[in-house]
């Protein structure tokens, strides 16, 4: 079986905290009789009660401000995905979208993670680096199996000897190791889950096996486990587009009135499966010497699958009886001749490997040396692809209209007109395509030796560490733009009864949880082209000959963007670092902590393609010699160094209550996007005018000179954002389960990333070096986050009866930011790079408040748990795709539980539930254009999840 931490109370009255240590003693079952009268009793501490004290026990022994959560058994962390289990932990929010940008669709086991308010977060897999094949630097916490992961520690401050690049702080993974049990152990897991929305039960399991034997060659460990994890959810969203200000709308003419776009709503179902396996050796040769070979691999896949329809007023919606308050249009019959719908088929699968060998030599009692050496590498293949299923547009302006009733922050009603139009495949056709492509690869050597020397009766230094690390991260992200393009237009189109195309009607039952959708609808099925070539076969299957602007197949070259304007193409990134240490640990009397330095120098190549736009020029051959459209890659290098000391100090007032400082130089490297030195240079035509090149008047193509070269790319000269940090936290250790504790943070950033106009950059083509007016992302200004957290966990042990078996962890953050930028993810995008140029934004991601409430009740047989987590609305997004303007995550708190039976003391069965009160993720935009202030987008509803599981361990 599972071996249980033993916890043996020898004595019951040595603190303060006697009382509620006799309390746990009498609560829990006795593991063993006592064998001679005035024995200690021991004391078995399981389920609930170990996970918070080996929890407590993390973090009170580190010497940095760490939170941490643990196991307490083989496959149980507190949540079913390590994103939800980092929201339990102080100071921590995470997302809910799958792409920061996309603000139409949620992912229900959350993505991404803040740390007191910020996104640069450093992602380690059993202190190493682990990263994924995406635009960023961070692991993907969503594809990790939670059933193969021991604990996630949480590192705010960081000490000399942590890699660098944690700005916001760092997200340690680690995982089980042989020598962790001092036993033979088998643990296998099984899981029931279903949605109440999908109506889909998918299984999950895990399995475990670690023994260690004694032998000739010394004692040897083998720790084998895996999890295969399946899930099915479904969302419903409303939708209504964003505000423009109007002065034309019917009734209201000559008023500024705000009014929407459009409305529209969606179903979105989505299968992951998740995939993971772990490898441990140990061996231990000697008392002196510890080698381990680890072996981590990762598979996640998610398939979506969305049915979505909308309308497309756009400034110009019309319609009767328009009702109007406070300057917006709240309700009324909305004119509309047509709806616009699409099916979409998104892929993603994403690849994790990570082997590491580690060995540790201790000579003698004062030294101690660790050599370590990693290989991990990351893959993401992805596809997106959609085919448009507009209806044909009605002669009357009121036949497919909309009764609209808006609502505040509550859920809209909408309802259409009756009509046959919308279930009539003669009334539908197939109006347009697009698809998206990406593949992409990240791979990495590290090399690690450290060494510790511990003094002998040292009157204040306990000991010195040091060490060198070497890395080589290399990165390749490849994508094409979103590839729209039309597919029957105009006469001769293609309808649903004619065409070869499976279709079907979706009438969206149980529309958010028991009620009724709108209208039903026509759409393609997803499973005609849910690859590149079914979506090539069946798009060309029904189109139109002679269309304007027609979808064309994609050639399979990355490096061309079109007819998509906002891919990335390929980006090659090499990045290798070269990083020292040194590190004092002190302790004298009551004062303990480590004063230490880290240098690490940082070289950057990055590869991108430089393409110089041709020019309606006559004369001036230099400037036709420069502006000839030719292309070529090109391979820019960026050095820095960083120094970056840090001090993390601790002072017992009690033994049981410490107050914490530390204070240290961080950084964050720009991700990837931000570095690509691509760009398309264009000439901006001017005449000659006494010797003067003047720009081209109004109407005029042709010049004979050049006024001024232009363009738009990354920047390969950036350097990373640096930050002074400071911590000054209080613990209070009441009880091996009980704490309370708060912490204050500063950080002062230095370098935050903004887009600027004002670079002047040279670029040499054909024997000719102009200088080019460049708009890229650059270091530019300061700015500060701060704030304060509380936490508390524990058992009311201090309660009579059966009442002292409940507990609670508790945890409130509050962060406010200033002189913080916002930067375009993609300065390719015209979008991104204009709107994060917009002022006095807060930072993406931040919220000012966020809280965490749960809830336990623990014997030894049986165990529940509630838990709420809720967060203040925050910036998703700059510039929401499809939209072009800032979008918002308004507030939103969300309700879990569980309770477990233990009917053997090895067997435990539980049931667990996941958004238990239905609660509506909302979504707000801002069209900063038209001045129109935050105004509702979007009102999504997901399932609630529920679970049956069981757990056996040997």
């Amino acid at each position: 079986m599972t071996k249980a931490v033993r916890r043996v109370l020898r004595e019951k009255s040595r603190t303060s905290a006697a009382p509620a240590l006799a309390m746990l003693m009498t609560l829990a079952a006795p593991a063993h009789s006592q064998e001679a009268a005035g024995e200690p009793e021991e004391v078995v501490v399981t389920g609930i009660r170990l996970q918070l004290e080996t929890s407590q026990a993390r973090k009170e022994n580190a010497e940095e401000i760490l939170d941490s959560i643990t196991a307490a058994d083989i496959g149980a962390l507190p949540d079913r995905s390590v994103t939800e289990v980092l929201q339990r932990i102080p100071g921590l929010t995470i997302g809910r979208v799958p792409e920061a940008r996309d603000a139409d669709r949620i992912a229900v086991e959350g993505s991404g993670a803040t740390i007191r308010g910020l996104s640069w977060v450093r992602s380690e897999l059993n202190g190493r680096s682990a990263f994924s094949a995406n635009e960023g630097r961070t692991l993907g916490f969503e594809d990790i199996p939670p059933e193969l992961m021991s604990a996630v520690d949480v590192y705010k401050n960081p000490s000399a000897a942590m890699i660098e690049g944690g700005l916001a702080g760092v997200v340690d993974l680690r995982t089980r190791m042989p020598f962790d049990s001092p036993d033979r152990v088998l643990g296998v897991s099984a899981e029931y889950t279903v949605g109440d929305l999908a109506e889909k039960e998918r299984p999950s399991g895990s399995f475990l096996y670690s023994d260690r034997w004694n032998t000739g060659i010394g004692e040897l460990g083998l720790l084998i486990s895996a999890s295969a994890s399946q899930l099915t959810t479904r969302t419903h969203t409303l939708h209504i587009d964003k505000y423009y200000a109007r002065t034309d709308l019917p009734g209201y003419e000559g008023q500024t009135v705000f009014a929407p776009g459009g409305v529209g709503w969606r179903q979105l179902t989505v299968d992951r499966d998740r995939l993971g396996g772990s490898l441990a050796l140990q061996w231990r040769p000697s008392d002196t010497v510890d080698v381990s070979l680890q072996y981590f691999l990762a598979d996640a896949t998610f398939e979506q699958d969305e049915n979505a329809l909308w309308t497309e007023q756009g400034n110009s919606l019309t319609g009767r009886n328009l009702q109007v308050a406070n300057g917006y249009l709240v309700g009324g019959d909305i004119g509309n001749t047509y709806f616009n719908g699409s099916s979409r088929f998104n892929e993603r699968e994403s690849e994790n490997h990570d082997a590491a060998l580690h060995l540790t030599w201790r000579p003698g009692d004062q030294w101690r040396f660790d050599l370590d050496v990693q290989r991990a590498f990351a893959d993401t293949d992805a596809i997106d692809l959609t085919m448009g299923s507009p209806t044909f547009a009605q002669g009357s302006g009121d036949a497919l209209g909309v009764d609209l009733q808006l609502n505040g922050s509550r859920k809209p009603s909408f309802v259409v007109m009756p009509n046959s139009v919308m279930t009539d495949p003669e009334q539908f056709y197939y109006g347009w395509a697009m698809d998206h492509y990406e593949k992409n690869d990240a791979d990495a050597w590290a090399y690690r030796a450290d060494g510790e020397y511990t003094f002998d009766n040292g009157d204040w230094l306990d000991r010195i560490r040091f060490g060198v690390r070497h890395e080589d991260y290399n990165s390749t992200t490849r994508e094409t733009g979103y590839r729209w393009g039309s597919v029957a237009q105009g006469n001769g189109d293609t309808t649903f009864a004619s065409g070869s195309v499976p279709v079907m009607r979706q009438d969206f039952s149980d529309w958010f949880h028991g009620g009724r959708a709108p209208s039903g609808y026509m759409f393609p099925r997803t499973s005609a082209f849910d690859s590149r070539q079914s979506f090539q076969n069946t798009v060309l299957s029904v189109s139109t000959p002679g269309t304007c602007c027609a979808w064309t197949p994609w050639n399979g070259d990355f490096t061309d963007t079109s007819p998509g304007n906002d891919g990335l193409g390929i980006n090659t990134q090499d990045q290798r670092t070269w990083a020292g240490y040194v590190a004092a640990h002190f302790q004298k009397n009551k004062l303990d902590g480590n004063l230490g330095v880290r240098v690490v120098r940082t070289e950057n190549l990055g590869t991108g393609l430089l393409t110089f736009s041709g020019a309606n020029l006559i004369g001036a051959p230099e400037e036709q010699a420069f502006a000839n459209g030719a292309s070529f890659e090109a391979t820019e290098e960026n050095t820095y160094t960083d120094v970056l000391p840090s001090l993390n100090l601790r002072y017992k007032l009690r033994d049981n209550l410490f107050l914490r400082f530390a204070v240290a130089r961080s950084l964050a490297r720009p991700d990837f996007p931000k570095l690509l030195p691509a760009i398309n240079i264009s000439a901006d035509l001017g005449v000659m005018v006494g010797g003067v090149c003047n720009e081209l008047p109004e109407g005029v193509e042709v010049g004979n000179c050049v006024f001024e070269y232009n363009g738009y790319s990354g920047n390969p000269d950036l350097e990373p954002m640096r930050s002074w940090q400071y911590d000054l936290a209080a613990e209070w250790y009441i009880n091996p389960t009980n704490s309370l504790s708060g912490a204050i943070f500063y950080k002062r950033v230095e370098g935050f990333l903004e887009t600027s106009l004002n670079s002047a950059v040279e670029y040499t083509n054909n024997g000719q070096t102009r200088t080019v007016r460049v708009l890229r992302p650059e270091n530019q200004g300061n700015g500060h986050v701060q704030g304060f957290e509380a936490a508390w966990n524990g058992f009311f042990d201090f309660l009579p009866g059966f009442w002292r078996n409940f507990g609670a962890r508790a945890a409130f953050t509050y962060v406010e930011s200033g002189g913080t930028r916002n930067v375009a993810a993609n300065p390719y995008d015209a979008s991104q790079r204009d709107n994060s140029a917009i002022d006095e934004y807060p930072l993406e991601g931040l919220s000012k408040t966020s809280y965490n409430a749960e809830l336990y009740y623990s014997t030894q047989r049986f165990e529940a748990r509630l838990a709420y987590n809720w967060r203040e609305r925050y910036v998703l997004t700059m510039a929401a795709a499809n939209l072009d303007i800032p979008a918002w995550a308004d507030d939103y708190g969300q309700l879990d539980g569980s309770v477990q039976w233990n009917v053997r003391s090895n067997i435990k069965v539980g049931v667990q539930a996941v958004n238990l009160t239905d609660a509506t993720y909302r979504v707000l935009v801002d069209n900063v254009a038209q001045n129109t202030g935050l105004t509702y987008h979007n009102w999504v509803s997901a399932d609630r999840r529920y679970s049956v599981f069981v757990r056996t361990s040997f």
